[in-house]
């Protein structure tokens, strides 16, 4: 034997002679097709039952065969018409589906000979949804010169209306097979693979027949499996034998242990063992039994000194001295302590240009954020407190009528007027701003020329002066300045930082000297730069 002989797929048109039992179904539909009787049919049977096989092996006896086994899941009726029409009379498909369908009509009336049969397969549609389609179809259908067969299950044909069904001529339903069939089926696959016959014992033939029901598909997937476990191959069979296998079950013997003939079983004789109660004499007058009395003992007296003497006795611990152990600094840290050698220390932290001045702004922002939170919120509205040196006057009130309850003060005290603020006295100016005005001018026609002097005066710095410099020393002569200064600033154009670094270069140069008022930094005119200036040390 070349191969398995059993395949559980449809029968292909080039394998019509593995068809059996059905011999008078293909007789009568290959009569329809050869003497050109058109007509629609249903080939009814359950699923597995061998339809699509049949199906496929009347194709082959056929001239022309149009099978449509794909259901379209969209529009099925107008999908399968224009399926047809490809299939028939070509793939330019008209738009409209009257000439669709006169065009196929026309194109099958020309053919002669055989009729073409078409074909529908659709196993896994619902009936409901098949009967709406070939509603639509079956007058289109009709029309056509060609066998038409639609394959159905009795479920699905069920659900079709009963006018659907007298458009069509419905088959017996497929049978099962018997023993002789399956005998027919073996020997007509084993024909095919393999020139020796199977002589398949009657008791396998008869425990296949009750494990399949006769049904096609059933029984050639079964032969399938008996075929392949003889091969050795892993099937359902030799699984199961498998399984038995490992469980190891000992033979049921219980049969052959018992006996072959069984004793009757002997009545049980109840006078034995039952007695009568009616001869069971009572004697009504014995006296009742008296309750017994406990005996009473008196209670001995307690004598609560003994039982405070009887007591567990109190022991003091003895007191120890704890000496107090200093904790090794090395342990207090829990290790030894780190020391760096003369030398190794890191560098210290580079201070930028802006270094002084980024310091002071933090530190001002971080004493003004622990004002704020110092300082107590209030909550709530202010409530009104009473004014402890108001007077009132002790007199009792003179009521004008009895009738009302309402009184006035004669006079009340008249409140001291609250002292006036003293003016606040006007700044001196350092120098007359006339004086500190031809300075500058001085200033900016001719440079200082510079003296040996062992004053802090930097005189090449002021050699060197700038415009801007030039002015805030003007500023400086005439009155005291500070960087917050809104006119200098917008008479310079610069914001308060860059102000600040030109008061710290003419203040580090000694041209500028320096007082602090609160958090204000306030310039003047130092006094070298002053004499400087005003004792003619200037070239013409």
């Amino acid at each position: 034997m070349r191969a398995n002989p059993f395949s559980a797929k449809p029968i292909e048109p080039s394998d019509v002679e593995l068809l059996v039992g059905r011999t008078q179904l293909m007789a009568d539909l290959r009569q329809h097709l050869r003497f050109g009787s058109p007509r629609l049919m249903i080939l009814l049977g359950e699923r597995g039952s061998g339809r699509t096989s049949i199906l496929q092996a009347l194709s082959n006896l056929s001239s022309t065969s149009y099978p449509f086994t794909f259901y379209p899941e969209t529009t099925p009726a107008q999908t399968l018409l224009n399926e047809m029409y490809c299939r028939i009379a070509g793939y330019d498909t008209p738009s409209s589906t009257n000439t669709l369908v006169e065009e196929m009509v026309a194109k099958l009336q020309g053919f002669s000979g055989d009729l073409p049969l078409i074909s529908f397969d659709f196993p896994g549609v619902s009936g409901a949804e098949l009967a709406q389609v070939f509603e639509r179809i079956s007058p289109v259908l009709g029309r056509l010169r060609a066998l038409v067969i639609v394959a159905l299950t009795p479920a699905q044909l069920s659900t079709w209306s009963e006018n659907l069904q007298t458009q069509f001529d419905i088959t017996e339903p497929l049978s099962d097979f018997d023993a002789r069939t399956t005998r027919a089926l073996i020997d007509q696959r084993m024909r095919k693979v393999s020139k020796d016959a199977w002589p398949i014992q009657q008791s396998v033939l008869e425990q296949t027949l009750s494990q399949t029901g006769g049904r096609p598909s059933r029984l050639v997937r079964y032969l399938r499996d008996l075929i392949d476990a003889e091969r050795g191959a892993s099937t359902s069979f030799t699984r199961k034998s498998e399984m038995l296998e490992a469980m190891n079950l000992e033979p049921n013997d219980a049969k052959n242990r018992m006996s072959p003939t069984v004793e009757p079983l002997e009545a049980l004789d109840s006078e034995t063992d039952v007695i009568d109660e009616s001869e069971i004499e009572f004697d009504w007058d014995a006296p009742e039994m008296e309750p017994e009395i406990e005996e009473s003992f008196p209670e001995e007296p307690v004598d609560n000194e003994a039982a405070v003497d009887e007591s567990e006795p109190e022991f003091e611990l003895p007191a120890f001295e704890i000496e107090e152990e200093t904790p090794d600094e090395e342990d207090s840290v829990g290790g030894a302590i780190l020391r760096m050698e003369p030398g190794t220390e890191p560098p210290p932290v580079s201070q930028h240009a802006f270094g002084g001045l980024t310091q002071r702004h933090r530190t001002a922002s971080v004493e003004i954020g622990i004002e704020n939170a110092l300082r107590p919120k209030s909550i709530g509205p202010l409530t009104a407190k009473p004014d402890p040196t108001m007077r009132m006057p002790e007199e009792k009130p003179q009521l004008e009528s009895e009738e009302t309850t309402f009184w006035a003060a004669d006079s009340l005290p008249e409140p001291e007027p609250l002292p006036e603020p003293e003016p606040l006295p006007e700044p001196t100016p350092v120098m007359d701003p006339v004086a500190a005005k031809a300075i500058g001018e001085s200033l900016r026609k001719t440079a200082p020329a510079p003296s040996s002097s062992t004053l802090p005066l930097d005189f090449q710095r002021v050699s060197s002066l700038s415009d801007a410099e030039i002015s805030i020393v003007e500023a400086a002569i005439a009155r005291e300045v500070s960087p917050s200064d809104s006119a200098l600033q917008a008479y310079l154009s610069v914001g308060r930082p860059r102000l600040s670094q030109i008061f710290n270069g003419l203040h580090k140069a000694g041209i500028l000297t320096v007082r602090k008022k609160g958090r204000t930094r306030l310039f003047r005119i130092s006094d070298q730069a002053k004499a400087h200036f005003t004792d003619g040390h200037m070239e013409a």
